[in-house]
């Protein structure tokens, strides 16, 4: 099943443009709760990574943010489930304030990351929610630490692990992002929301004109590569239960997705884009929480 280019630009253009706040703008709220520079991680090849820890109480929630995306996205939601549980949001290499001095910018590498950063704060019960290129990432990272993960949930995204991307759309997909990040202007960016489209525009813009973009193009790509040829796979290796919090752009493919993950479910949400935790905050909160619980309960029936 081939997708369009369109649907591969919507899916990382719609999830990248949101991420505005920065980590800084955080720690006016809880400066001491959150992480320094000298506490960061440090991932199996070597490069630093970045992240903020918040509230206490379990299970644990680590949040990975997608493509362009930094922790910074996760904002509203680490400030909410911190009061319940201990929140820890992570700038994976190449985004936020997470080093760039990587050589493989792939899944593999990205779940490695998320690794350092359990090992450093010693989580346990851990359930780890992945937006977007984070959906991969999630899933090996949960493959390396089978024995701490709870629970995994993907936000839309790997919607049909059926679908093929071929290489032409894998190529015209990156040609088309990378030319929009490295020379960013608001009338390039404006068509592709689908509301508010000069304000978002406009908030996209000012994000990343002055961000460096080490590694973008090729994790972009990779991210493709890895629904391709490595997905099914990952899959068979989870322990974890998975959820999905999707819009309904697109339909999910629940029975294939079954295939790997018997007890997969997916909750889905109408009437809104790809960047679910920011177009319906109040209801991606709630089904977040309501997945969160029914991890707790699998887990005490075992």
């Amino acid at each position: 099943m081939k997708k369009p280019l369109m649907i591969l630009l919507l899916v990382f253009l719609l999830c990248f443009t949101f991420s505005c706040q920065k980590a800084e703008e955080v720690a006016t709220e809880n400066e001491a709760e959150l992480t320094t520079i000298a506490d960061n991680a440090i991932s199996v090849d070597g490069v630093s990574i970045a992240y903020d820890v918040r509230g206490e109480g379990k299970p644990a929630i680590v949040f990975v943010h997608g493509w362009s995306n930094n922790r910074g996205v996760w904002d509203a939601q680490a400030k909410l489930f911190s009061q319940k549980y201990k929140v820890t949001t992570i700038d994976l290499a190449g985004f936020g304030d997470s080093g760039n001095t990587r050589n493989e910018w792939t899944m593999e590498a990205f779940g490695y990351d998320v690794v350092a950063v359990l090992d450093k704060l010693e989580l346990e019960n851990v359930i780890l929610v992945g937006l977007s290129m984070g959906a991969p990432v999630v899933i090996e990272a949960a493959k390396l630490k089978p024995s701490k993960i709870s629970g995994i949930v993907l936000v839309d995204f790997l919607k049909d692990i059926e679908a093929v991307y071929s290489q032409e759309d894998i190529s015209n997909a990156d040609k088309a992002l990378m030319e929009l990040v490295t020379e960013p202007s608001i009338e390039k960016s404006e068509p592709y929301f689908i509301q508010n489209s000069s304000e978002l525009a406009e908030r996209y813009v000012n994000m990343i004109k002055d961000v460096s973009k080490i590694g973008w193009s090729e994790s972009l790509r990779n991210t493709w590569l890895w629904c391709n040829d490595k997905c099914a796979e990952s899959l068979q290796n989870i322990q974890a239960p998975v959820v999905s919090i999707n819009a309904d752009q697109s339909p999910t493919n629940v029975e294939a997705f079954r295939k790997y993950i018997p007890s997969f479910q997916a909750k889905i949400i109408t009437g809104i884009g790809h960047f679910v935790p920011w177009e319906a905050p109040d209801e991606f909160n709630r089904l977040l929480e309501e997945a969160v619980q029914e991890f707790v309960q699998m887990a005490t029936s075992k």
